[in-house]
């Protein structure tokens, strides 16, 4: 051949005899010839396999909307043959790299086995742990080494690829081998590699080449960013393969001589072959390093690319992204491998997956689903059938269309991926004819689910996608009366989303460039509803798309990104750290009415009465309210709130200020208890910040009335002093250790509703409205207890385990400790038991933490394992007697909890003053306006309830 990758680098294979690491060169130019996948040069008007015949006017109405994009270029009356056209795309798709296969393996053209014996019917591979699991594009490459067994036990067998092949959509592109790991290496640290596994290497040479026999005549290859350490010998291990296999035949650069900045010149000589992997170091530019391959290829140059070890680093995703092959775990969770591997088991079989997609499909071709929703429990997995003909199917196409958003690719500004376009756009079709409410009783069947398989198969990465004609309860679906408008949005980043206060239109492109140049990874997203808030199988519970929420379209600076919703919504940034500024521009949206400081009570207002869009948003610095129009005037016409600035104050006051107070927090708008931090300071604890943007939908719950999360949702109005509100954040903040064993949990729940509530009362000296808990029952069955000759005994056999017995059990030792001046306020009680908890927590993290906060946690009786593994009532006893500063054991025995040994001379060799057996009297919902004042009364079996 003659080429030299960098001439004066080529060092001699037979020098390499004694170097190990070397390559020689010589013999006569040749080029890479234009072949199809069995190595023949393609007919002059034949298309490359995955390439999109270009659209004349004269095309038929499928081929046209392929080529624009624009499902509605098929009339409705055609839908059928938009599905067909699917349909067909799968059956040419499949033995799209068949020929390949049969390269690969050394096959018959017929796919049998050849007669001489040399066909790899039998391979055994295991990748080790430290391996890539792979997932291939359909029609557009192909996962040629499928996962069939597991190398170590006590792990389960998965249909996962090993290694995916490709080329196009140019027929003279260099063709591409990902592999999820290297077998050189694997080899090397003696790892199952069996001698077919190194022919069918043999064989993926020849075919990345269109050689076929490369041991007869010389080839260059570029070996760039391969690591070299202990566990990973890739380079070495690489090159002495090559060495092995071909001798004098193959040439490569010394080690590292092509990497980084150098990469350049190597493949500007035009190699025959590129081998590469993820590794890098701080010079890399993987950006650069995927765009140079890209060329690279483009210009018929193979790749071959061999990962490592197991998780994606940027230099893998950018590799991976440019040729339409994911990555989709970690070998080390699964131990996958290959035995007796044979490729004519699935030579003409379709991925699973695809064949889940065909099968939902021809259901909906031939509207004969078998199986009866109605019969439906939770989420129908309880139907047989469903999974199998619809679900999995349906799961593969959302995962594939979220895929492509998240890389901001937009399908139909390419050539190839024709699978993928007719899917979309038969999804787009649908949604022209949906209607809502549905439900799984009185709907068509498949109805139902070709509704169901639109809502999977959004794809938001283009610029034609027309509205959904209906969308239910979630919004309407005409927005003429808006003319898209330009905005600048300047937001401080908070993880992890702010609002942009800038709406999608539905069908409308809207295009964002990022201005800035901050160090803060943006993402844009529509929406903030979860997908289990559209309650399918609930009476005419199918009453809106299910996945509103777009998936994350990531956003550098100085870049651009376009997108259109079929839904459309409020739009939505997202951060991945605190205090940059960024800058962002918005072409072609809409302006919803948003609330985003005092100057905007008016035009707020004034929105919300307009109603010209259907959802509203209020943002404080640390809560934002995302909520449908009407809920949100309900919301702002409260006579508690003279208006938005109103509501967004106690928001931040009641939302997000004090429940962080109680919960041991600080950060920014979060006030400094002293009895929390010098607390904290006293004993060299840290108080943990939070500086996070919490969110609620107010709209449907994905669960009961009301559903916890971050956002949270819920049926209801947003009220900052609601219980509602306040207890679903209490969700996000409480903790199980706090439970005695068979507390219920929402036991320690509500704690951070009512001390909002009661710091409103005094705010505001209105009613709190807090729950009402049994003071008064309790105090009795205490009193009683104390009658009997087991008083412990029987106040476990009165079973306060309850939420409410355990809320009240919490409040008697708050208003018992501010009583007894253990507390100045006794509901800090709760802020120093969080401290002490994530004290707790790091100091078992490592023996070097134990040994140096044992004591001041008051645990220095225990060792580092038995601390871990402490049952919860031990840790409660000696947690709350170091809070209080007071020895609750005889208080807790009281209420009937027992405790080990090793936990009560614990806590007696603190030396504490004992916490009295003695009752706050306090009316049901007294609690909330106050602790102070409150009768104190000995449970002695006789004192009377003194209210």
């Amino acid at each position: 051949m003659g080429k030299s990758v960098v001439p004066a680098l080529w060092i001699s294979t037979l020098a390499a005899a004694c170097l190990l690491l070397s390559g020689c060169g010589g013999g006569e130019d040749g080029s890479t010839e234009t072949t199809d996948n069995a190595g023949n040069r393609p007919a002059a008007d034949t298309p490359s396999p995955n390439e999109v015949p270009t659209s004349p006017k004269e095309a038929g109405p499928i081929e046209q909307a392929v080529h624009s994009g624009n499902a509605l270029a098929v009339p409705l009356s055609q839908r059928g043959d938009l599905l067909q056209a699917t349909l067909d795309e799968i059956d040419a798709a499949k033995s799209r790299y068949r020929s390949a296969r049969v390269a690969l393996f050394n096959l018959a053209d017929d796919g049998t086995a050849r007669a001489d014996g040399a066909s790899l019917t039998g391979i055994d591979w295991y990748p080790s742990h430290d391996a890539a699991l792979l997932e291939a594009t359909f029609g557009v490459n192909a996962s040629v080494l499928t996962a069939n067994a597991v190398y170590e036990s006590g792990y389960t067998p998965k249909e996962r690829g090993l290694a995916v092949a490709g080329q196009g959509p140019d027929a003279e592109a260099g063709r591409y081998l990902v592999m999820g790991g290297n077998p050189m290496r694997n080899d090397d640290r003696g790892v199952t590699v069996s001698e077919s596994m190194h022919q069918f290497m043999d064989n993926a040479l020849g075919w990345l080449t269109r050689e076929k026999d490369l041991g007869q005549q010389p080839f260059d290859v570029v070996i760039t960013h391969l690591d070299d350490s202990y566990y990973f010998p890739d380079e070495s291990a690489t090159r002495a393969w090559l060495t092995q296999r071909y001798g004098n035949q193959v040439r490569f650069n010394p080690a590292n001589a092509c990497d980084n900045a150098q990469l350049g010149d190597c493949l500007a000589n035009r190699p025959d072959l590129v081998i590469v992997s993820q590794h890098a170091n701080e010079q890399t530019d993987p950006e650069l390093i995927a765009s140079q391959l890209q060329v690279a290829r483009k210009n018929g140059i193979p790749l071959l690319y061999m990962h490592l070890n197991g998780d994606l680093k940027p230099l893998g995703k950018a590799i991976l992204s440019r040729l339409q092959v994911r990555h989709i775990g970690d070998n080390y969770w699964h131990r996958l491998g290959l035995r007796d591997f044979d490729a004519r088991d699935v030579l003409d079989q379709l991925p699973g997956d695809i064949a889940a997609i065909q099968r939902m499909l021809r259901h909906f071709q031939a509207r004969d689903y078998a199986f009866d929703l109605s019969l439906c429990e939770g989420d129908c997995s309880n139907l047989a059938g469903y999974q199998a003909e619809f679900q999995r199917g349906a799961e593969t196409v959302r995962r594939m269309m979220r895929h492509f958003d998240r890389q901001q690719l937009n399908l139909f500004d390419r050539s190839g991926f024709r699978f993928q376009k007719l899917l979309a756009l038969y999804a787009d079709h649908l949604r022209q004819t949906i209607q809502y409410p549905m439900d799984r009783i009185n709907t068509d069947t498949t109805a139902f689910l070709e509704s169901l398989f639109a809502d999977h198969a959004v794809y938001n990465t283009r610029t034609v996608n027309p509205a959904q004609s209906d969308m239910g309860n979630f919004s309407r679906s005409d927005f003429s009366h808006v003319t898209p408008t330009s905005e600048t949005v300047t937001r401080t980043s908070k993880r992890s989303f702010r609002a942009a206060g800038v709406y999608a239109l539905p069908g409308e492109t809207v295009s964002v460039t990022r201005k800035d140049d901050a160090p803060v990874a943006t993402t844009i997203f529509v929406n903030t509803q979860r997908p289990g808030a559209t309650h399918l199988f609930e009476e005419d519970g199918y009453n809106r798309p299910k996945y509103l929420r777009t998936p994350e379209f990531p956003l550098a600076p100085g870049d651009t990104i376009t997108f259109t919703s079929p839904y459309g919504g409020p739009i939505q940034i997202g951060f991945d750290r605190n205090g940059e500024t960024v800058e962002l521009a918005f072409e072609r949206v809409g302006k919803h009415p948003f609330w985003d400081g005092p100057d905007d009570d008016q035009s707020f207002r004034e929105a919300l009465i307009a109603g010209d869009y259907d959802w509203a948003e209020i943002a404080t610095a640390g809560f934002e309210v995302h909520s449908t129009l009407e809920k949100m005037r309900e919301s702002i016409n409260s006579p508690d709130w003279n208006s938005a600035s109103d509501l967004a104050n106690a928001t931040e006051r009641y939302v997000s200020n004090l429940p962080h107070v109680l919960a041991g927090f600080q950060g920014s708008g979060i006030d400094k208890a002293a009895e929390v931090h010098d607390f904290a300071q006293a004993k060299g604890w840290a108080v943990q910040n939070i500086d996070i943007v919490k969110h609620m939908n107010a709209d449907q719950a994905t669960c009961g009335y009301g559903c916890s999360g971050n956002p949270y949702d819920a049926y209801w109005a947003f009220d900052p002093v609601s219980h509602g509100d306040l207890h679903e954040l209490g969700h996000g903040l409480e903790k199980d250790r706090f439970l005695f064993p068979g507390w219920d949990h929402h036991a320690s729940t509500n704690y951070y509703s009512y001390f909002a509530k009661s710091r409103y009362f005094q705010d505001t000296g209105r009613d709190p409205a807090c729950q009402g808990l049994p003071f008064r029952e309790h105090f009795d069955q205490l009193q009683t207890s104390q009658t009997e000759p087991d008083p412990q005994s029987a106040m476990q056999q009165a079973s306060l385990t309850g939420w409410s017995d355990g809320a009240a059990i919490y409040l008697q030792m708050m208003m018992l400790a501010q009583h007894e001046q253990a507390l100045d306020n006794g509901w800090l009680l709760l802020a120093r038991l969080h401290l002490l908890d994530r004290a707790f927590a790091r100091a078992t993290n490592n023996d070097s933490n134990w040994a140096d906060k044992r004591h001041s946690l008051g645990f220095d009786q225990y060792s580092r394992d038995e601390a871990s593994a402490i049952s919860r009532e031990n840790w409660l006893l000696i947690a709350l007697s170091v809070v209080t500063e007071r020895d609750m054991r005889d208080y807790l025995q009281m209420w009937g909890f027992k405790f080990s040994p090793k936990a009560l001379n614990q806590v007696a060799s603190l030396g504490l003053q004992a916490m009295p057996r003695t009752y706050i009297a306090s009316g049901s919902e007294a609690y909330c306006k106050g602790f102070d004042n409150k009768q104190a009364v000995p449970v002695d079996g006789a004192s009377p309830w003194p209210l």
